[in-house]
């Protein structure tokens, strides 16, 4: 049995670690280059001990130091990391031929968008570069009651992660942003009846969209597929056009990783 000795010191190496890709976490995020004061008071951690683990970072080359500002981000490295993911991710490798021919067809943006925690991370975006682009970066998370992927992901989850995403403050980012609850389960409940989600400039004015579920094996959500564009050309006679063929594409996508609809589970998920 370890002693009480190496408990501890195994206990201070796990935080340290920890704290590290706490470091790791921040950098990834805006405005993605910190000065190391800032770094330490973000982190609420001493200088001296944030100026360790950023080298650390440094040494295994997962960042950076700008020569003339001084200021640490992310290095090439963190990318090849965690574009790991996406090399390992069957809905991805599914989804890429299938993003390429309904963008062709598309006026807006195509997204795929994969369930992580309690957020919708970005696995990829084909259309034409505009103002919207950065809204679906590769890469970026965003949360699951304001977006049509993450409304699509949610309506066939179990009730438990509606539960308990519906349970914290849900953030408003415009004034259509569904905020509580009730208001979410009964959205959820309409994309079940219609077979797909709307986004009704709810997390970005003059942005909307329409998304369809990806099942895996079991007929669990486990991503989504969108369509994204200006209101002015997502207009409501356009959204049933769109989401046919956003379903489609999503469907297409969901048999290649193992989808059956004859054996889904999808409608037990959600009893209750």
């Amino acid at each position: 049995m370890p002693s009480p000795t190496k408990k501890a010191a195994r206990r201070e190496s796990m935080s340290s670690t920890l704290k590290c890709f706490q470091a790791l976490e921040l950098l990834a995020q805006e405005p993605y280059e910190f000065p190391l004061s800032e770094l330490a008071a973000r982190l609420e951690q001493p200088l001296a001990s944030v100026h360790r683990l950023v080298a650390t970072l440094v040494e295994a080359g997962f960042a950076e130091q700008d020569g003339a500002s001084r200021r640490y981000r992310l290095a090439g490295k963190a990318l090849w990391a965690g574009a790991g993911y996406l090399r390992n991710s069957p809905v991805y490798r599914a989804s890429f031929l299938v993003m390429q021919e309904a963008a062709r067809t598309s006026a807006g943006l195509i997204h795929l968008g994969a369930l992580h925690g309690e957020w919708v991370l970005y696995l990829h975006t084909v259309g034409s570069p505009s103002r919207l682009y950065l809204s679906g970066d590769t890469g970026e998370r965003r949360p699951l009651h304001a977006t049509g992927l993450g409304k699509a992901i949610l309506a066939w989850q179990p009730t438990e992660l509606v539960n308990r995403i519906g349970a914290q403050r849900l953030p408003r980012f415009t004034k259509h942003t569904i905020c509580t609850l009730s208001d979410l389960k009964e959205e959820l409940k309409g994309i079940r009846q219609r077979g797909y989600a709307i986004d009704n400039e709810e997390g970005m004015i003059g942005l909307r969209c329409v998304a369809a579920p990806i099942f895996d094996a079991s007929g669990v959500s486990v991503a989504a597929l969108s369509m994204s564009a200006p209101a002015q050309v997502m207009t409501r006679q356009a959204i049933e056009t769109s989401a046919a063929q956003i379903r489609e594409a999503a469907m297409k996508i969901s048999v290649q990783v193992g989808y059956r609809p004859a054996s889904s589970n999808m409608l037990s998920l959600i009893s209750g």
